[in-house]
């Protein structure tokens, strides 16, 4: 829903442009819109049926920056006037710029994340390895205390280091 957010603020936009209060237009976008945002913005409208601002209804599209900025906009334009369609349009467009900055940002760290998880990887296929190459190295290993803390050790060693890699690579919207 998410990601369908630009495209909601887009349509309401529109309708308010159309001429429709944001109640109607609340009412009528559901219909051009796929699901699953047509199905919270049903709710939205009959929240606004029942007596609820649009911006209180809005909100209850979820706790992110986006439902806030686009429920913001509609309560401070229901309050002080304005022109809502240009505002819905805005944040529309920054929406869609922020998630196309997000996407630029995982290519970039696509190949770090994709090393990270051979990093990851590499003491599983070495041990592995060394249950076919060497079978006495291998029970040695798995088979006295001080081999199985090794073994205990470089896998929690490799755990974390694969937490922090994810953390660092990691791309937020």
């Amino acid at each position: 829903m998410r990601a369908q957010l630009p495209l909601a603020a887009q349509v309401l936009a529109a309708h308010v442009r159309a001429g429709r209060s944001i109640h109607q237009a609340l009412a009528d976008a559901p219909g051009d819109l796929p699901g699953p945002i047509s199905d919270e913005l049903v709710r939205v409208s009959a929240a606004c049926a029942l007596g609820a601002s649009a911006a209180d209804a809005l909100g209850g599209l979820g706790d992110t920056d986006e439902v806030r900025q686009i429920a913001a906009a509609v309560g401070i334009q229901s309050r002080f006037g304005g022109d809502l369609a240009a505002l819905l349009d805005a944040i529309a467009e920054s929406l869609h710029d922020r998630e196309a900055l997000a996407r630029a940002a995982r290519v970039a760290t696509a190949q770090a994340r994709t090393t990270g998880r051979m990093v990851s990887l590499m003491p599983a296929f070495g041990v592995m390895a060394l249950r076919v190459v060497d079978p006495p190295g291998f029970e040695l290993l798995v088979g006295t205390l001080v081999g199985l803390t090794t073994l205990v050790a470089s896998a929690v060693l490799t755990v974390v280091g694969h937490v922090l890699m994810r953390r660092l690579a990691a791309v937020e919207p």
